[in-house]
């Protein structure tokens, strides 16, 4: 069996986006798919933005747990949004 669910991808807003958004869609008659487009997503970090973050750390078993715990946080946000 294959999946055809089409992928979109994950993007985060603040809360306070969101509520600015339907304010601004309201009163102005904008549509939401343009206002998204619009507003600036919260961007997760590669493993490339991880790795070069987790530098100060001098103890690499402690290095190496921060980094599965930052991988593991940012995973289980992109798949709660999907």
């Amino acid at each position: 069996m294959t999946n055809n669910k089409q992928q979109t991808a994950v993007k985060l807003y603040t809360e306070e986006q969101v509520k600015a958004m339907i304010e601004k869609s309201q009163y102005t008659g904008l549509t939401a798919d343009f206002l998204i487009l619009a507003a600036p997503s919260v961007q997760l970090p590669t493993d490339e933005e991880i790795d070069r973050e987790i530098e100060w750390l001098d103890n690499p078993l402690e290095r190496l747990n921060f980094k599965a715990g930052i991988r593991w946080m940012r995973d289980k946000i992109r798949i709660q949004g999907r």
